[in-house]
């Protein structure tokens, strides 16, 4: 039997879906990042997730970055960059517009290796540069290079999302396109103009300290904080804002003009999958007070259950919530002080049939529910999805009660 996670609900609207999007673990930042076409799948319609990225390839994300997918599709080299890149190769260009501005570099022996595997350290470094880091300034050269970039890269958060980071490793494509996305969010720097003073026979080069670039922008697209932020330069039709899944979640909201890429529920501050009690809860938010019940909201399969409403305190062992199998999921908004709690219950059904995109309708299978339903469904579901399934294959999958479609 074929057994496969699915929702019932298209919670990214306007992303684009891949034939293999079960095997992307990153699903927020590839559907963002391929929405902006800075990293994009075949022909064949898939991703490849897990595809190692190579260095000519990385070259490319760069430039489509910082230049825009368009931009960067005319670049040319006049001459080979490096002696193992003539003019030729795919990526000559954009190897020699980032090898021009100082982003990325050879080998010793004078190639660049375009086709070699690139390590998450040298991928750091490349987005650390587009962002206006300066390698000699901040020792990104040398034999410990890979010291100041880690350090410098997790400090700005370019590795969220991925609590495997290992710098030495190969990075891939689903990987690449995690940094990218996180490097959308970061704030941009730049440094002052550098002095050279000359006091008799002495010379004394003075630079002054790496700082934010200032966005004055009243309509900041991705964080108002008053700083710029990558997107905010390169890319200011990407907008950014809060809203709630159709699990009720906490989410993030993509936009790209008026087009919705999608929404994408935010990390949990705290996630279960068997009952929990409220006490627990408590414990695990690092509460130094009670939640009061009217600040705590309760959700199952994105239904508002007012009666299951508590306060969040330290003496109560006896309300609980969830169950074994089911997702239960605590956000606290510490600026509010208030605590959403989310239940999302797995069901099991069998495929009944499989259909083919047809003109504007997308590719979709039908779920027949087996004996434990979600309230208020009777019969057969439809799930938009470009996967293909075997006829009466087991499956799981989510329902959500507030979905606008279903």
């Amino acid at each position: 039997a074929l057994v496969m996670t699915m929702s019932l609900v298209t919670v990214s609207a306007g992303a684009k879906d891949f034939t293999d999007d079960s095997e992307i673990t990153y699903k927020e930042a590839v559907d963002v990042i391929s929405a902006l076409g800075v990293v994009d799948g075949y022909s064949g319609g898939d991703f490849r997730p897990d595809d190692v990225l190579t260095r000519g390839a990385a070259a490319k994300i760069i430039c489509n970055l910082i230049l825009g997918p368009t931009t960067a599709s005319a670049l040319s080299a006049g001459t080979a960059p490096f002696k193992d890149v003539p003019v030729t190769n795919t990526f000559a260009g954009y190897i020699t517009y980032c090898s021009q501005q100082g982003i990325i570099s050879g080998y010793a022996d004078g190639t660049f290796r375009p086709t070699g595997t690139l390590s998450g350290n040298a991928f750091m470094k490349m987005l650390l540069g587009a962002l206006g880091y300066d390698s000699k300034i901040e020792n990104y050269t040398g034999a410990n290079w890979t010291v100041s970039v880690i350090k410098q890269a997790v400090g700005i958060g370019l590795d969220d999302g991925n609590d495997e980071f290992v710098g030495s490793k190969a990075v891939t494509r689903q990987e690449a396109a995690l940094y990218a996305f996180n490097m959308l969010q970061a704030t941009m720097v730049e440094y002052d103009q550098q002095n050279t003073i000359v006091v008799g026979d002495i010379t004394i080069n003075t630079t002054s300290s790496r700082k934010d670039v200032t966005n004055n922008d009243a309509n900041e697209t991705i964080a108002n904080d008053n700083k710029m932020q990558f997107a905010e330069r390169y890319f200011d039709d990407l907008k950014l804002s809060d809203g709630t899944d159709d699990f009720a979640r906490p989410a993030n909201v993509w936009r790209l003009k008026a087009e919705k890429i999608g929404t994408y529920a935010k990390e949990a501050d705290a996630s279960y999958t068997a009952k929990v009690a409220v006490d627990d809860i408590y414990a695990d938010l690092d509460l130094g007070s009670s939640v009061d019940k009217k600040d705590v909201t309760v959700y199952e399969d994105g239904d508002e259950l007012k009666d299951k409403a508590v306060a969040i305190t330290k003496n109560d062992d006896d309300t609980e919530f969830g169950a074994n199998g089911v997702l239960t999921e605590v956000f606290y908004d510490d600026d509010d002080d208030t605590v959403v709690i989310t239940m999302v219950n797995t069901y099991v059904g069998t495929i009944n049939r499989s259909v083919a995109a047809k003109g504007n309708k997308a590719a979709y299978v039908e779920i027949a529910p087996e004996d434990v339903k979600p309230d208020g469904v009777n019969g057969i579901q439809d799930f938009e999805t470009a996967e293909s399934f075997e006829d009466d294959a087991y499956v799981l999958y989510t329902y959500s009660q507030s979905a606008e479609e279903v």
